[in-house]
């Protein structure tokens, strides 16, 4: 009776011990993979933060510094530059937020009579100037412009680039700030060329 109890008191005895024994290692397992966890937590950490400063310098970098700025695009709008001549540029009087009629030039031939013929129409009316001159001109250099930047839809963009590729490009006209008429694009004035121009 007593062995048999010797028996009992070791069995239990021996299952607590294992219970505990095991316990004690799952939880020291746990323990590690939650330590390594922060390691590797940790390791990230330093890769997050990297990514987080160069964002932050990226953001805290100054605007590029123009010393001929142009204004901003408005929200669905596009920038497009045209090379002018002084007369055509209305001989430097142009200015940011100016307000401009565009003319374009086309030359055809008669192939019957050999005659040829210039052809002026208004393409666009009432454009935007962002600017005069290119971004690098200092003050007295943008008054000498032979470029206008204008602001356009994105049909007009391609209207004028197409138009750009003409040798007799474009005239612009000035107009009075509160004058906002439109309606009179694509009208044409078409006339024999007498005498060919000098290049």
């Amino acid at each position: 009776m007593n062995t048999k109890k010797i028996w009992m008191i070791s069995l239990i005895l021996g299952i607590t011990v294992a219970c505990f024994s095991y316990l004690t290692i799952f939880s020291k397992d746990e323990v590690s993979n939650a330590a390594s966890g922060e390691t590797v937590t940790q390791e990230k950490n330093p890769k997050n933060s990297t990514q987080t400063e160069k964002k932050t310098s990226d953001e805290q970098k100054p605007p590029r510094e123009f010393s001929n700025p142009i204004v901003e695009v408005s929200k669905g709008k596009r920038a497009i530059s045209l090379r002018v001549n002084t007369e055509a540029g209305v001989s430097g009087y142009l200015a940011q937020n100016s307000k401009v009629d565009v003319i374009a030039y086309g030359m055809t031939k008669d192939d019957k009579t050999g005659k040829k013929y210039k052809s002026a129409i208004l393409v666009l009316e009432n454009v935007k100037v962002l600017a005069s001159g290119k971004s690098s001109d200092n003050k007295e250099e943008a008054l000498h412009y032979d470029t206008v930047t204008l602001e356009v839809t994105t049909e007009q963009g391609i209207t004028l680039s197409l138009a750009s590729k003409d040798k007799d490009g474009f005239y612009l006209m000035l107009r009075n700030q509160e004058d906002t008429e439109t309606g009179k694009a694509g009208i044409k004035e078409t006339r024999e060329v007498i005498k060919e121009e000098d290049n």
